[in-house]
């Protein structure tokens, strides 16, 4: 069952953190559209900056609780079930969780706000979709697909 949870736990985390990359990408693009002054059908269609910037918080926050949670349950099911501890996709979600944890306090403190968190979340989503697809290739004892 603490297996189940674990990726289940992992899986969702990553769906949170691709909500705050798509709101990241949108932040973007709207302040690119706001800076050149050209309100394009785009622009219309899209909530505020402030709305997505709401949105990449607490997408980042929830797919930071869920990751705490997934990275808990594996690794207490690692030194149960597997015998292993620490192999190379471990170390990386593990970096993974640490870098949206120094994101989630630095945007929680307000000291980042708008288009440096939007970047923030771009990267860290990119680290996240190594943890999960790129690595699977060379790890074949970690592999989710």
């Amino acid at each position: 069952m603490m297996p189940l949870a674990h990726a289940v736990c992992a899986l969702l985390s990553y769906v949170a953190f691709l909500i705050a990359f798509v709101s990241g990408v949108l932040f973007l693009l709207q302040e690119a559209q706001l800076k050149r002054k050209q309100m394009g059908v785009l622009f219309h269609r899209l909530p505020s900056l402030s709305a997505l910037d709401r949105v990449n918080f607490l997408a980042i926050g929830l797919g930071f609780a869920l990751l705490s949670v997934g990275v808990g349950l594996g690794f207490l099911s690692a030194g149960q079930g597997v015998g292993r501890w620490w192999d190379p996709k471990e170390w990386l979600v593990v970096a993974l969780w640490a870098s949206y944890l120094v994101l989630w306090l630095v945007r929680l403190r307000a000291t980042l706000r708008g288009r440096r968190v939007a970047l923030l979340s771009i990267l860290g989503f990119s680290l996240a979709m190594f943890t999960f697809v790129g690595i699977s290739r060379w790890l074949p004892w970690h592999a989710y697909l």
